[in-house]
């Protein structure tokens, strides 16, 4: 039986999308006339296995859930991956029929009926009948074979495939297939656009998978918020926040709503009123203002259920205060100092539940600095200096607890550089760099434990590149690049595993584009 997740069987072909497909019955055999696919043994029975491309990205792919036989994602099925290295959800439209044909098999039938009769008087009549029927058929399927010599990159030996592959099936473009290869062999591709153009704007993953974002910039400043459903690929507009926000910071409590804080407004220039949104009524409702106005600030959810602020500025002011937003009482108060005024830098909330902010800038320029906030003392410890300043960087908790720091600008121009921070130990090491300087990216974790990093900018402008960075190597490699270059845009890891970057700004274009991972 195959464990099959067909949530989406309304809008897909069952026979095109779960079950046109070849079994063989063992992984890496020639299962195919296509030789870019092979048999993939499925978890859940190893003796049976689809033949499917075998091109997959593993780093487009999901790991099974816990038990290794079923996954969550939508038209896709177990399957054990040699090449992967662990038992991978796979795509059932890249096993499809019109994709990796069946070996052409050639079968003759050869049929002959002779019949004899003879008479004899004194007449003699012999009849012979002889016929002879020969039925050959033979079924030639179509060969998609490698024209092209490898390349460095292996997102264009991806996209060279899917060409391919649309040229000689002719999959039309708004095909579930269409749709799937593009996504895993390209990597990104479009969803719904939002109403409102924004950059420097929050994002907040709802407990009900959608999307909230809320505030920014376009030329003018936003109040304005809009949901992005993952089911259906689309924004709708919700209700506005109280106050015009850019550079605020937005998180989810452990009640469902959303609390955003701070930011910079036209109006009343630098905030230090907070506001909470509920999913339930998609409205607004004001909650207590902070003791100090901020933006660049960073906000984290502690283990308590509270939020801790820390940080930014407010005008030329760069500030080391922090304070706590108590959810239960919707009040704040201050909690320790920080031992450096730094804004655009960097907080994590780490495995034993202090919280690690790192770099920054302030008037001296930037930092290498790094501290600890303990929530059961409501205190600030220095911990080991980065090895290089940074701030408009980006940190990343890694599933094995230690923080990836990486880019941000140094100076006047971006880094390329990255580093780990063991909290076991309070030291930094440096890891392998990323290909390409970048400062005002996002980086996100994904479900295979290795780091999506996208966008930005360096001298040259903005960046539609993109780049994974694997734990267990500490190396990085370049991914497919994003449709659109954008810099202080926002990237969400969806419940489907997917990346959902939104908005940002493009050499001086603001954007309203959103694109999937």
């Amino acid at each position: 039986m195959f464990v099959v997740n067909t949530s989406q069987q309304q809008q897909l072909s069952n026979a095109t999308a779960t079950c046109n497909f070849i079994a063989c019955n063992s992984q890496r055999t020639q299962c195919s006339s296509n030789p870019e696919c092979e048999c993939f043994s499925l978890t859940s029975k190893p003796s049976t296995g689809i033949c499917a491309v075998a091109l997959l990205p593993c780093t487009s792919v999901v790991r099974c859930n816990a038990d290794n036989k079923t996954c969550s994602i939508d038209c896709t099925v177990c399957v054990n991956s040699t090449r992967c290295g662990m038992p991978v959800c796979y795509p059932l439209p890249l096993a499809n029929k019109l994709i990796c044909p069946a070996i052409p098999t050639t079968t003759t039938t050869q049929t002959t009926t002779t019949t004899r009769t003879t008479t004899t008087t004194r007449t003699s009549t012999t009849t012979r009948t002889s016929t002879t029927t020969r039925t050959s058929t033979t079924t030639r399927a179509a060969n998609i074979t490698s024209t092209t010599t490898p390349t460095s990159s292996k997102a264009e030996e991806y996209k060279s495939f899917y060409t391919r592959i649309e040229a000689e099936l002719e999959l039309p473009n708004t095909s579930i297939e269409s749709e799937y290869i593009q996504m895993l062999l390209l990597g990104w591709f479009n969803t719904g656009i939002m109403t409102n153009s924004r950059h420097a704007h929050t994002a907040a993953v709802l407990n009900n998978g959608k999307v909230l974002v809320s505030g920014g910039r376009n030329g003018g400043f936003l109040n304005s918020a809009e949901l992005y459903d993952p089911s259906t690929g689309t924004w709708t507009t919700t209700g506005s926040m109280a106050d015009i926000r850019y550079y605020p910071t937005a998180c989810v409590l452990n009640n469902g709503k959303v609390l955003v804080s701070g930011g910079y407004s036209s109006v009343a220039f630098y905030l230090n009123s907070a506001e909470l949104y509920d999913p339930s009524t998609g409205t607004w409702v004001t909650t207590g203002n902070m003791i100090n106005a901020r933006y660049t600030h960073r906000a984290s959810v502690l283990n308590n259920g509270k939020v801790l602020v820390s940080g930014g500025r407010n005008g030329g002011v760069y500030l080391n205060s922090a304070e706590l937003y108590d959810p239960s009482t919707g009040t704040w108060t201050t909690t320790g100092s920080m031992n450096n005024a730094a804004s655009a830098n960097t907080a994590s909330v780490l495995n034993n539940g202090k919280v690690l902010v790192c770099g920054g800038e302030n008037s001296g320029g930037s930092l290498n600095s790094a501290e600890l906030y303990d929530p059961s003392t409501g205190t600030w410890t220095t911990t080991g200096s980065m090895i290089n300043p940074r701030y408009g960087h980006r940190a990343s908790v890694l599933n094995n607890g230690k923080v990836l720091v990486s880019g941000g600008h140094n100076g006047g121009d971006s880094t390329n550089s990255a580093e780990l921070y063991d909290p076991s130990t309070g030291t930094w090491t440096t890891t392998g760099s990323m290909i390409n300087p970048r400062a005002d990216h996002t980086a996100s974790v994904l479900s295979n434990g290795k780091v999506l990093v996208s966008g930005g900018e360096n001298s040259g402008g903005s960046l539609n590149s993109a780049e994974l960075y694997d734990p267990s190597t500490g190396t990085w490699v370049t991914t497919s690049n994003m449709i659109n270059a954008r810099a202080d845009h926002t990237a969400s890891v969806l419940s489907n595993g997917k990346v959902l970057v939104s908005g940002g700004l493009n050499n001086g274009v603001y954007l309203n584009s959103a694109e999937l991972y």
